[in-house]
């Protein structure tokens, strides 16, 4: 178990100082938030925060930071609408950095994959994909 563990972290680490590199568009954060948003009609803060389990005011900040440096736009919303939270889309410049980093990342992933099987890739893939539905099963 500690190996994997140990994998795990190794992976996130690296994945947030490549994220701070200066070719790098976006933070792992902001990256995170962004590619959510995107993949999530009528996304609101409060959606962030349940689905990534997050608390409510951080998720709040990072949505603040986001539509301070303009990647993100809270759309105008009705009476009704307001209280339930504001909608969340990207804005033009966060469609553009969000579609950079994504390359940057599959680029780098096709880096260190290249020399793995097809079969290899495959059962990767299984493995992740294994793991993250057990996650998004458990009621933490």
């Amino acid at each position: 178990m500690q190996a994997v563990y140990t994998q795990l972290q190794t992976i996130s680490r690296r994945a947030s100082a490549r994220s701070r590199r200066t070719a790098e568009p976006l933070t792992l954060v902001q990256h995170t938030l962004l590619n959510f948003i995107d993949g999530t009609p009528e996304c609101r803060a409060i959606d962030i925060a349940g689905a990534m389990r997050l608390n409510r005011s951080t998720v709040s900040r990072q949505v603040g930071d986001l539509q301070a440096i303009g990647l993100i736009e809270v759309g105008a919303v009705t009476a009704e609408q307001t209280s339930r939270g504001q909608l969340l889309t990207l804005s033009k410049r966060g469609r553009e950095l969000l579609d950079r980093s994504i390359r940057a990342n599959h680029d780098e992933l096709e880096r260190r994959l290249s020399e793995w099987s097809d079969d290899e890739i495959d059962d990767l893939a299984a493995g992740l994909e294994r793991f993250n539905a057990d996650e998004e099963r458990s009621p933490s």
